[in-house]
């Protein structure tokens, strides 16, 4: 196989990002030949991995990149794709008309996520053209899944479920790295783009409600994004400045997600978050906004994880408070939740989408 994946761009740090690295290096550990072609030119980081630019950005970017990945395929003879992103599902849905290769679209958002430019109408008219030939549509939750198979007209039998590629051997091994300097030993953290979408300024709203209460400890935010000053001025109306710490993007977060007393999700929509799964494998107890999807589903109702709902302060506040008397899973339970999300798991899931 020469599989090859399809990305509108690589944004440092993101979770979609993250699990096709992961995917791809299973499959080369697989021994698949594995390429990137990323629309605006950003570099993954894929050790064996061939990475090829796309047109750039725009209009003309995208005419671009469609014009050049119809030709990559053909000269490299890429015979299996995994696009992400809509630009990039689209530019791979025009680009292998009439090609032999075989096609998966991935959706990773809820559909009705604020942050993207397509509305939900636009969405089933994309996905109704990725199902008009031989391509295939993959979810990454259950949920996704049913919610774009009602929107189908038709290939409802051609919409899948695969699990991302989270949980593997490296992520353990950077996990026992050391803790970066000058931050507290006891914290809970919040790991995310800086995005209104992540509800970071619902958590510090949340936080500052019970931050006198006893027994709790700092707040981490590690991630970097347009909202950051804004959210430094509000811990600084709040009153929290002192007993909240951002530490703009890390490369390694791990660490301090595996030493917390507790991972914190405040986003307003998410399809499968990353950093859930990424928290239960290292043993941390986590505490998530109850989205439409993913995050329901991963934490089996509540029941491996605390649930409180979506844009709702007091609720959050209630959440934090009673994270300090819960008693936290045990590690067996939470390595039995992640098992589906192995990177060979993963691997496995998206061969046998191909062969059927």
């Amino acid at each position: 196989m020469h599989i090859m994946f399809t990305l509108k761009d690589f944004t440092l740090g993101g979770g979609v990002e993250r699990v096709q690295q992961r995917l791809a290096g299973q499959f080369l550990k697989d021994g698949q030949h594995v390429s990137f072609f990323v629309m605006n030119g950003d570099t993954p980081d894929v050790d064996g991995a061939r990475l090829l630019d796309g047109g750039g950005s725009g209009l003309f970017g995208l005419i671009k990149s469609i014009v050049l990945l119809r030709r990559i395929i053909r000269r490299e003879g890429v015979t299996h794709l995994i696009s992400a992103k809509e630009q990039a599902n689209l530019c791979t849905w025009v680009a292998t008309l009439g090609s032999r290769c075989q096609v998966i679209y991935t959706r990773h958002t809820a559909l009705d996520c604020s942050e993207q430019k397509t509305g939900v109408h636009s969405l089933r008219l994309l996905y109704a053209l990725y199902l008009c030939g031989s391509g295939k549509v993959v979810t990454v939750s259950h949920g996704l899944h049913q919610a774009i198979a009602r929107l189908m007209p038709w290939g409802r039998e051609r919409i899948r479920y695969c699990p991302n590629a989270v949980v593997t051997e490296q992520l353990h091994r950077a996990a026992l790295a050391p803790l970066p300097k000058n931050l507290p030993d006891d914290y809970w953290i919040a790991v995310g783009r800086l995005v209104e979408l992540k509800g970071f300024h619902l958590l510090l709203d949340a936080y500052a409600l019970v931050v006198h209460h006893q027994g709790v400890p700092d707040l981490i935010i590690a991630g970097e994004g347009p909202q950051r000053e804004e959210l430094t001025d509000q811990a600084q109306r709040l009153g929290i400045a002192d007993r909240v710490h951002f530490t703009g993007h890390l490369n390694n977060p791990y660490p301090l997600i595996r030493h917390a007393r507790l991972l914190i999700l405040s986003s307003f929509f998410e399809g499968l978050p990353t950093v859930l799964i990424e928290a239960l494998a290292l043993g941390t107890p986590v505490l998530s906004s109850d989205c439409a999807s993913g995050t329901r589903e991963l934490l089996d109702h509540g029941r491996l994880g605390q649930l409180v709902k979506v844009n709702d302060v007091p609720d959050l506040a209630r959440g934090l408070e009673q994270s300090l008397t819960i008693k936290a899973l045990s590690t067996r339970s939470m390595a039995q939740t992640v098992n589906p999300y192995t990177s060979e798991h993963a691997a496995r899931a998206y061969y046998e989408v191909w062969e059927q």
